[in-house]
């Protein structure tokens, strides 16, 4: 019965000892279970003595009947939750974030496709790809010469060269009325190109400056254009050319160009007259003049021009027109006014005061002249005025201008309208002798 209760004892430390970490000591003589903990354990007898300890063990087990010396190592894997910097410290076998699990760390979701391309190198998130606009047209510059009443086409391609979609709007600026496109407005796709005609007509005698206007979401380019129309018949051809070196004049200073006059009538020395004009893209003038040269077969010359002072910078054009007989030639080269960098700033402050000045006097002007011409009329009676524009329309027919005879008939008319019974008599024969006139 003892033996039992021993055996028992010794199966309940067996147990105990494994739930911690457990030892067991045997010879022929005895069984002993030792638990060993992190503090050391002391295990003693009357007949023997034993200590033990956690980490490297080293000691002399012994008694008066035998000696044991016993040394081992272990070391003791962590629990979950405890810190930890590798898997095979951790009793489960996963070091997760520095600390110990018994099951797989959860594995980071991989970055979507728009994170990745958002994510930089640093972590931070770089900036989204920015949508580029621009476009291309070729040719920058059209210069045309057609005859009187006949017509010429040329191209004009456009090409989104950005990497966004474009709308693009298209205006022909000052020469309008001989200008005439195939398309004024449509899109393009990034890569996408357009070509549009532009179809010159030759309405009126002479060269003209002016550009096609192209703009596309806030973005504006120009084609600059130059059209020469000459009659059909001509007897006297010319040309104008202007160095280099003039292309480009300061306001005040002199502009030089090379004119070829060249007689391709009947060969015989005859009086011809050039007129010289130079002229800006709105069409205003600011220098025309003209001379008389005896010409047999070619003349060829340098001729100067003072360019004003007050000249604004941008493009100009030079014209040289020759009338002859019932014949007209006409050639043009462009030119630059630029201003010295130095004295931009200066000049366009002061012309930009002037401006103003200009601007404010005009109004002045403009508001005066208003209020004078409508007193004026206010104070004329209207039977007076009714038999002015009847004198009028009499004037007009003894010269044979009935355009402006039937002007003033209409005007007469209105205003007899308005007259008084008595008044209508004293205008009613001369206007109905103007009616049978007219009619």
């Amino acid at each position: 019965m003892k033996k039992v209760k021993i055996s028992l004892i010794a199966v309940v430390l067996l147990f105990l000892a494994f739930s911690a970490f457990a030892a067991q000591i045997n010879s022929a003589n005895y069984k002993q279970n030792v638990i060993v903990s992190t503090g050391g354990e002391s295990v003693s007898s009357s007949s023997y003595k034993m200590g033990i300890a956690t980490g490297i063990i080293n000691r002399v087990i012994n008694s008066s009947s035998y000696i044991n010396r016993l040394g081992f190592f272990y070391t003791w894997l962590l629990a979950d939750g405890q810190p930890c910097s590798s898997a095979n410290q951790c009793e489960g076998g996963f070091c997760c974030s520095n600390k110990c699990k018994s099951s797989a760390c959860p594995s980071e979701a991989a970055p979507s496709a728009g994170a990745a391309a958002a994510g930089g190198g640093g972590g931070g998130a770089a900036p989204a790809a920015v949508e580029q606009k621009d476009f291309s047209v070729s040719p920058t510059s059209i210069t045309e010469q057609v005859v009187l009443d006949a017509a010429k086409i040329r191209t004009i391609t456009i090409t989104n060269t950005g990497t966004a979609a474009l709308n693009f709007n298209l205006n022909v600026l000052t020469v309008d009325e001989f200008v005439f496109l195939s398309d004024t407005s449509f899109s393009l796709e990034p890569g996408q190109e357009k070509t549009v005609e532009a179809s010159i007509v030759g309405r009126r005698l002479g060269s003209y400056l002016g550009e096609i206007e192209i703009t596309a979401d806030g973005i504006k380019k120009s084609v600059t254009i130059i059209i020469e129309v000459e009659s059909e018949q001509v007897l006297f051809d010319v040309k104008v050319d202007i160095p280099k070196a003039y292309k480009e004049v300061e306001p005040g200073k002199e502009l030089k160009a090379q004119i070829t006059l060249l007689n391709v009538g009947p060969p015989r020395k005859v009086d011809v007259t050039p007129t010289y004009i130079i002229k800006d893209k709105l069409g205003r003038f600011i220098h025309e003049s003209s001379e008389t040269f005896a010409v047999e077969k070619q003349l060829s010359y340098v001729k100067s021009f003072n360019i004003p002072k007050e000249a604004l910078p941008g493009d100009y054009l030079l014209v040289v027109e020759v009338r002859y007989a019932n014949t007209f030639a006409v050639s043009s080269d462009l030119f630059n006014v630029v201003l010295k960098k130095e004295v931009l700033i200066e000049e366009l402050a002061k012309r930009s005061s002037r401006l103003i000045f200009l601007i404010v006097l005009a109004t002045l002007m403009s508001v005066l002249i208003y209020f004078i011409a409508a007193r004026r009329k206010a104070s004329e009676k209207r039977l007076e005025r009714c038999k002015r524009a009847i004198n009028n329309a009499k004037k007009a027919l003894d010269i044979n201008d009935i355009y402006k005879s039937k002007q003033f008939y209409v005007e007469a008319r209105n205003l007899y309208n308005g007259l008084k019974p008595k008044e209508k008599k004293e205008v009613y024969s001369a206007l109905m002798w103007m009616y049978n006139k007219l009619k």
